[in-house]
C-alpha cells in the first residue's frame, strides 16, 4: 500500500537569500568596503549617529571629560567614522535618491541665464573678452566635496575648480583639506568667484565653529570683490557696455551675481531650531555683507545662493532662544 504521507518540503533558497540581501552590514568594514548604494533606512541612521556622537564628542572635549572623550572617539571608530558618514551621504545624493544639491545651483544659473563655457573658452584659460561671455575665468571652492562629477562641475573646467574635503574619497580629483586651515590665496587672480557649501556648516560641531566658518568663506568673499573689480577694470571700454552678459529676460547682467556663497542646511537648522531661524540667519548673513538671490526650501533641505557685496556691520550674535519648544532641536550659529 503506498504511503499518502507527503514529504516535507523545503523552503525556497531565494526567499532566505533576499532576507540575507536586506541584512544590514554590521560593521564599519562591511560599510566601508561595498561599492553599492547604502538602504536609505541605513544611511539616515548613520548620518543621524554621526551628527549625535559628535556633538556628545565636542561638549565632553570642552568639559575636558577624559572617560567620555575615549568612549565616544571609540565609537566613531566602531561605527565606521568619517568614511561610514560619506558613504551614507553619498549614497543620500545619488541619482535614485534625487541627486547632488548643486543641481539646484544649475537650475539657478539657467534662470540668471549664466551660461557654460565653450570649448572655445576653456582653450583659452585667460582670455579677458571670454570673460564677460561666460564663466571660462570664473573659480570654484567646493568645500565638502564628496564627488568630482557633481552637476554643477559642467559649468567650471578643471583648472578652474578646486574641491575639498575633510577625508577625500577621490584624492586625485579632491584635495585632503581641512577649509578651516585653508589659507586665501595671497593673489586676487587666484581667488574664488563662488563657493559651494553644501551640507557642510551642520557638520560643524560648535555654533561659535559655524560662525568662524562663515567669517572665513567670507574672507574668500572679500578678495573674490577685489577679483571681480579687477576683472571689469581690464575689460576693454566697448565690452564694458555690451550686451553679451545681460539676461534677455530680465534685462540684467549675470555677472553682478558673483562673488556668491552656495549654502545648503538641512530644514529642521533653520525651520525647527530653538536658536536658530531662517530671519535670523538672513540677519547675520546681512551683517557679513550678503544678498540672498535664490532660495529653496524642501522638506529635507533648504538651499541658498547668496551674493556677497561687501560692507555690512560685522554684528556679533549669540546663542539666544527664538523659539521655544520642547520638540526643537539645538542648532544654533554664534557669531563672535
Amino acid at each position: 500500500m503506498t504511503s499518502t504521507k507527503s514529504k516535507k518540503r523545503r523552503k525556497p533558497t531565494s526567499s532566505l537569500l533576499s532576507r540575507r540581501k536586506n541584512v544590514l552590514p554590521s560593521s564599519s568594514s562591511a560599510i566601508t568596503t561595498t561599492k553599492a548604494p547604502l538602504p536609505s533606512k541605513l544611511s539616515r541612521t548613520l548620518i543621524r549617529s554621526h551628527h549625535t556622537t559628535q556633538k556628545r564628542l565636542s561638549q565632553a572635549i570642552q568639559q575636558n571629560d577624559t572617560t567620555a572623550i575615549a568612549e565616544l572617539t571609540s565609537k566613531l571608530s566602531t561605527s565606521g567614522g568619517l568614511e561610514a558618514y560619506q558613504r551614507a551621504s553619498v549614497s543620500g545624493q545619488s541619482s535614485k535618491r534625487g541627486g547632488d544639491s548643486s543641481k539646484i545651483l544649475v537650475d539657478w544659473f539657467i534662470e540668471l541665464g549664466i551660461p557654460k563655457p565653450t570649448p572655445r573658452s576653456n582653450n583659452g584659460g585667460n582670455n579677458s573678452s571670454s570673460s564677460n561671455c561666460d564663466l571660462s575665468n570664473y573659480r570654484l571652492l567646493e568645500i565638502g566635496c564628496l564627488s568630482p562629477t557633481n552637476t554643477i562641475h559642467s559649468y567650471f573646467p578643471k583648472p578652474q575648480r578646486t574641491l575639498m574635503d575633510l577625508n577625500s574619497l577621490h584624492p586625485d580629483e579632491i584635495l585632503k583639506q581641512d577649509f578651516m586651515e585653508f589659507p586665501v590665496p595671497k593673489r586676487a587672480d587666484d581667488g574664488y568667484d563662488i563657493i559651494s557649501c553644501s551640507l557642510v556648516l551642520n557638520y560643524v560641531p560648535t555654533p561659535s565653529g559655524r560662525g568662524d566658518m562663515l567669517k572665513h568663506i567670507t574672507s574668500f568673499m572679500e578678495q573674490a570683490l577685489e577679483r571681480r573689480r579687477k576683472r571689469l577694470k581690464s575689460l576693454p571700454k566697448n565690452n564694458k557696455n555690451n550686451n553679451s552678459s545681460t539676461n534677455k529676460e530680465t534685462g540684467t547682467d549675470w555677472t553682478s551675481t558673483f562673488p556668491a556663497v552656495f549654502l545648503v542646511l538641512p530644514a529642521p537648522c533653520v525651520t525647527n531650531s530653538r536658536y536658530l531661524t531662517e530671519d535670523r540667519l538672513q540677519e547675520i548673513m546681512i551683517s557679513m555683507g550678503y544678498e540672498m538671490v535664490r532660495r529653496k526650501l524642501s522638506p529635507k533641505l533648504v538651499y541658498y545662493l547668496w551674493k556677497f557685496v561687501g560692507g555690512g556691520s560685522r554684528k556679533k550674535y549669540k546663542k539666544s532662544e527664538l523659539l521655544p519648544g520642547g520638540k526643537r532641536n539645538n542648532f544654533a550659529i554664534v557669531v563672535e
